[in-house]
């Protein structure tokens, strides 16, 4: 297999918006492959930025609007794709805005059930905003996802701010296992949007 000259890719990933140890498909910029290459010509291939409870997280995905749409608003069907939610419900819905109800439980919640109770917005099918009415250990959440149309799919988007009932000491475990997590989402929202 061709590899590129250690000097040339670095200049090749930094003009396509990635700098070296940037991380996609969970693999390291430091030894790209054809096939990494190939997923750096899409606009973002699984990228996240920020901290500290405030990311955004980029994935593409090679599916139709529609499809990737139909996914990520079944919002029931979250336990199945979202590691950290144990259990969603719709529970009221009008038109394009609805109340979900979660419950979440992962190393961030530090194995305690956490319930939310959120309000959504839907603007179909380019995506949707969320935020929290009321919640435990939750002081602030909030955020959006996005469908965008790009050559051979879409990309996803995800923003989200989360501020937890969260001692201080333990806010940085909180806030990396939170990144993780959305990561992980993006994962198998992935490969749940491009399944046969």
């Amino acid at each position: 297999m061709f590899q590129p000259r250690p000097q040339i890719q670095s200049v090749q990933l930094q003009w396509l918006g990635f700098e070296p140890g940037d991380r996609w498909r969970g693999e390291s910029t430091h030894a790209p492959t054809l096939t990494a290459f190939s997923h750096a010509l899409h606009p973002v291939v699984g990228r996240s930025t920020g901290s500290q409870g405030n990311y955004v997280v980029t994935e593409f995905v090679a599916t139709s609007t529609q499809r990737a749409w139909a996914v990520l608003t079944n919002f029931n069907s979250q336990p199945e794709w979202a590691p950290d939610i144990s259990q969603a419900k719709v529970v009221k819905r009008s038109g394009t805005s609805l109340e979900l109800q979660q419950t979440y439980r992962a190393g961030y919640t530090f194995g305690l059930p956490i319930k939310a109770r959120l309000t959504v917005q839907e603007t179909p099918p380019r995506g949707f905003h969320y935020k929290l009415i009321e919640g435990d250990r939750l002081n602030q959440l909030s955020g959006s996802w996005s469908i965008s149309a790009v050559a051979g799919g879409v990309q996803l988007r995800h923003t989200m701010h989360v501020d937890p009932q969260v001692p201080g000491p333990l806010r940085p475990i909180y806030y990396e296992q939170q990144e993780q997590n959305l990561l992980q989402w993006m994962r198998i929202l992935k490969r749940r949007m491009e399944a046969p």
